[in-house]
């Protein structure tokens, strides 16, 4: 069970909805990840409780984007591997 939001002036899940089910589930997995990590760490990042708080030069901010790019693609291929081992296309 969730604890209670420290601001919950600030709360959006239970007001955020749309129609897509699929996109209801994303945004309460994003949500649901941030507050982990946050928990988990103390913070969101090494540079700062929030995203909004992150200050780190334009550098490093490149190079994360970056890293999470190859993870994603590693991700895609896997898939689609899987995919064409089980012959769907």
């Amino acid at each position: 069970m969730s604890k209670p939001p420290k601001h919950p002036e600030k709360v959006v899940r239970p007001f955020v909805y749309t129609n897509d089910p699929l996109v209801m589930d994303l945004i309460q997995t994003f949500a649901k990840r941030s507050d982990q990590g946050i928990d988990k760490y103390g913070k969101t990042m090494k540079y700062g409780k929030t995203m909004v708080e992150a200050d780190k030069p334009v550098a490093d901010w490149i190079k994360d984007a970056q890293e999470e790019a190859w993870d994603q693609i590693v991700y895609l291929e896997k898939l689609k591997r899987l995919l064409k081992n089980l012959n769907i296309k």
